[in-house]
């Protein structure tokens, strides 16, 4: 079983550890946002505001029960875009070497192997 502990030094999986590294990075955000892709940040999150006795306030994109949005990603990239979201992860269809994430497309812009029917969230 390849996410089994390795041995009994090691009773965590390689997913439990990396949630507890990113909540711990979370810090004192009062808002974090989680694509509808990416649930070892979602667990992080989930985690961070455990142990804060319930702050940061989590908006899992896609969720009813953890995000207070009714529009899903319109109003998720809005919040964002107003400043309202301390933390956000997302998944991009493509992140280069550099960190840039695409959201649109994979390949060239012009001429891509495959264009995201989702509109950007991934």
């Amino acid at each position: 079983m390849p996410n089994a502990p390795r041995d009994a030094s090691h009773a965590f999986r390689d997913e439990e550890l990396l949630a507890d590294v990113i909540a711990g990075l979370i810090g004192d955000a009062r808002h974090v946002a989680i694509g509808a892709s990416s649930p070892i940040p979602a667990a992080a999150a989930l985690l961070a505001r455990e142990r804060d006795n319930g702050r940061p306030q989590v908006s899992l994109l896609g969720s009813r029960r953890q995000s207070f949005f009714t529009d899903g990603g319109r109003e998720l990239f809005d919040c964002a875009g107003q400043g309202r979201i301390d933390v956000f992860f997302l998944s991009g269809g493509q992140i280069d070497g550099e960190g840039n994430i695409n959201l649109v497309t994979i390949g060239d812009y012009e001429h891509p192997k495959v264009r995201q029917v989702f509109g950007g969230v991934v």
